[in-house]
């Protein structure tokens, strides 16, 4: 735990660095920032003081402090965590979508060809033309499912 200290008041300041000695470094490096009052910051920021988003009401002890302040740590790298297996769950469903567009791309020519369908699945009216007009029907479906599919993974793979 890298932490960087931001305080206001000289009292905190001297007794949080006599309590986190051990845990301080720079901003540049730290993996956190203990402040007693709002600041802007691209890293996670633990608030002590008297306000309502403060982490950690004053008055404490440096257990308290330490017992807080870990929580805090774990709570950051769990989200940390998480954020990075969502990122890796992403890629996978890229690169599965590439895969698919890729496997089916020349599987797609099936669905212009219903010949493998009328084997296995018998006409379903003695009326030839009435079947005609049925394939076509299924061709035009077929051909639209497949710009649909083609263009919901061309914009995910973007």
């Amino acid at each position: 735990m890298k932490i960087a200290l931001i305080c206001d008041s000289l009292l905190l300041d001297r007794s949080s660095e006599m309590y986190l000695k051990e845990y301080l470094t720079s901003y540049k490096l730290c993996d956190f920032v203990v402040a007693t009052q709002l600041v802007e910051s691209q890293k996670p920021v633990f608030l002590i003081g008297d306000f309502e988003e403060a982490n950690l009401k004053i008055p404490f002890t440096r257990e308290i402090l330490l017992q807080e302040l870990e929580a805090f740590d774990r709570k950051i790298r769990g989200r940390a965590m998480q954020e990075s297996q969502n990122e890796e769950s992403r890629s996978y469903q890229d690169l599965q979508g590439e895969d698919f567009i890729k496997s089916s791309s020349s599987g797609f020519g099936d669905f212009n060809r219903l010949d493998n369908l009328k084997q296995e699945i018998p006409p379903l009216f003695e009326d030839s033309d009435l079947n005609t007009k049925i394939e076509e029907v299924l061709r035009s479906f077929a051909k639209e499912i497949q710009t649909i599919v083609l263009e919901h993974y061309k914009g995910k793979n973007a």
